[in-house]
């Protein structure tokens, strides 16, 4: 299975969704390769810090644009679980890499710039749905305002519903410090202290989202957002 995490723009939170999956499949007993097509190299760099903490890691690989696909298809000769994270912007490797996805992740913040570039998405969505049939592309809102008076994420998911070849997920995470200072520390969520079960249940939605499965180890049962 490849499981693409693709977004137009930065700041979407797109290699903290891919990092947790990958983290999340391995600890789950599979062997899963996450490979790094955003040159800054955040998953590349949370791979080695996690090394050195002796964690459970997935194997990871750097490949950009063009060679991206190539390196993929290489790949799947030895990973049956792939995850890219395909650099922001990276319109070429987003290209390519959505035509041989089974499903690609968008996340979204909710807010007007970056759903303004969903309608980019989802024409390249369906210029790769026309030579890749089992296509599947699913939109998650990310780093939403935790206050329950702001809107933004019900009008984006009202935007969401325009799109021909994105679907929304009705998934919607929300800010929190435990999702933004786990990554640099070369952790997972749940393995965050304090622990935060609202982090830890709506990034383990994705996880359901894209396996059917819950995320491994204990986690909290179900709160309020």
């Amino acid at each position: 299975m490849i499981v693409a995490v693709i977004s137009e723009k930065g700041g979407t939170g797109k290699t903290t969704l891919a990092i947790h999956l990958a983290g999340w499949r391995r600890a789950s007993g599979t062997e899963v390769m996450l490979v790094d097509g955003d040159r800054q190299g955040t998953a590349t760099y949370w791979v080695e810090v996690r090394n050195d903490l002796e964690l459970s890691t997935p194997s990871t690989v750097q490949a950009f644009q063009r060679s991206l696909r190539r390196s993929v298809l290489d790949l799947t000769r030895h990973y049956g679980e792939i995850i890219v994270d395909v650099g922001a912007g990276d319109g070429v490797g987003m290209e390519s890499i959505l035509r041989i996805a089974d499903l690609a992740i968008v996340p979204l913040q909710p807010n007007e710039l970056d759903i303004w570039t969903v309608g980019l998405l989802d024409e390249l969505a369906g210029d790769a749905s026309a030579v890749n049939e089992k296509l599947t592309v699913k939109a998650v809102l990310n780093r939403a305002p935790t206050h329950h008076a702001n809107t933004d994420a019900q009008a984006a998911q009202s935007a969401l519903e325009k799109c021909q070849y994105i679907e929304a997920s009705g998934l919607t995470i929300r800010e929190r410090s435990s999702i933004r200072r786990s990554v640099p520390a070369g952790k997972l969520v749940n393995e965050w202290q304090p622990r935060d079960q609202k982090g830890e249940q709506e990034l383990g939605a994705v996880y359901e989202l894209v396996y059917g499965a819950t995320i491994p180890g204990e986690m909290f049962g179900s709160v309020a957002v």
